[in-house]
């Protein structure tokens, strides 16, 4: 069973406007982001299994669902 990234906002523009995708697990978090065309310097939330992480080098696992936002600017 693959892990399942869901990015939020304009992240969506790296998958090609798609909803979510099927990713291989046993990587870390900055490695399957990695492994999705997404920089992971411009991801700034992530959340696994509905658990806020700090840490992307956090390996994932088989059916894990990952949701990722995007660094914010304004002023």
């Amino acid at each position: 069973m693959p892990v399942t990234l869901r990015p939020i906002g304009h992240l969506k523009s790296y998958l090609k406007d798609k909803d979510e995708m099927d990713v291989s697990s046993g990587r870390s978090i900055r490695d399957t982001l990695r492994e999705a065309g997404i920089p992971p310097e411009v991801v700034a939330l992530v959340v696994v299994n509905d658990v806020h992480q700090t840490d992307k080098e956090i390996i994932l696992h088989d059916g894990d669902v990952v949701r990722i936002m995007a660094v914010i600017g304004g002023g």
